[in-house]
């Protein structure tokens, strides 16, 4: 039985390629011929305090356990990777797995206990999930809980962009609005309309007597031309101008002629009958 502890003691540490014992040691203060372990090698656990070999007070882990204080007596079992997870680093006697999540996930803790969706901007985790930011709230980091957005609550500002899942509102300075009549440049605009107004109607003031006169001496000039290829057109429209000028300018003297004429006919009219007998 003395040979067979020693020989599994070695079989064991040729498992995990680690050297058995113990690393640290002192005398022991009841027994010179013995020593105490202060720490064992990596690796190995405790097996008892003191001994007379330093070589029999630890022994290495079994398979799939692992230690990593040197003082402690038991080995601990090895992490298992499973559902979300990787193995990123195998487990050792010294060590425990090393696991990691998958993409999109994320480890809770150090020691990546379980893996949790990892939330975008505009949403909030909520049990190891997603769900979108409630109205009113919003979230511009990745996983973070979701936060109320910004109140403008300065006399002289207002909202000038709405806030979103992922944005929170922009305050800034009111819009000053003047009323139509207070706008600048209003009253030179009106100033300016009725001047253009009043051009329009000069102008066509202007414009129609000046036609007239040129449509007047178009026709004189057209009249005159006729006159010139036509002389006795001319002629007649001459004496056709005269006689009507006669006949408006000397009406009394037409009507005196006539007069004289009925006496000149009275008197030839007595003599021919001569004087009456009584």
């Amino acid at each position: 039985m003395e040979m067979v502890f020693p020989l599994l003691l070695l079989l064991l540490a040729a498992a995990h390629s680690l050297e058995s014992g113990c690393q640290n040691w002192d005398v022991s203060t009841e027994n010179k011929d013995q020593v105490c372990c202060v720490s064992c090698k990596p690796g190995n656990r405790l097996v008892r305090k003191c001994g007379p070999n330093p070589e029999d007070l630890c022994s290495p882990c079994e398979k799939d356990t692992f230690i990593t204080n040197p003082k402690e007596k038991s080995c601990q079992r090895c992490s298992q990777c499973i559902g979300l997870m990787w193995v990123k680093t195998n487990c050792t006697a010294s060590s425990d797995t090393v696991c990691a999540c998958k993409a999109g996930y994320q480890c809770s803790d150090q020691r990546c206990t379980f893996c949790y969706k990892v939330c975008g901007k505009g949403e909030q985790p909520k049990l190891r999930q997603c769900e979108p930011c409630p109205p009113g709230k919003y979230n511009d980091k990745i996983h973070q809980n979701c936060v109320s957005w910004t109140k403008c609550t300065l006399p002289d500002h207002q909202i000038i962009a709405a806030g979103t899942a992922s944005s929170d509102v922009i305050c800034g300075l009111k819009a000053v609005t003047k009323p139509p009549n207070d706008v600048p440049g209003n009253d030179a605009n009106i100033g300016m309309v009725f001047t253009i107004i009043i051009i329009i109607f000069g102008l066509l003031c202007i414009s129609f007597p000046v036609a007239t006169l040129i449509l007047l001496e178009w026709r004189r000039r057209k009249d005159g031309q006729k006159e010139r290829n036509d002389p006795l057109a001319a002629e007649a429209a001459n004496a056709e101008t005269v006689s009507e000028e006669s006949s408006f300018c000397f009406p009394q003297q037409e009507r005196g002629g006539s007069s004289s004429s009925q006496s000149s006919q009275s008197s030839l009219l007595s003599q021919d009958i001569g004087p009456l007998q009584p």
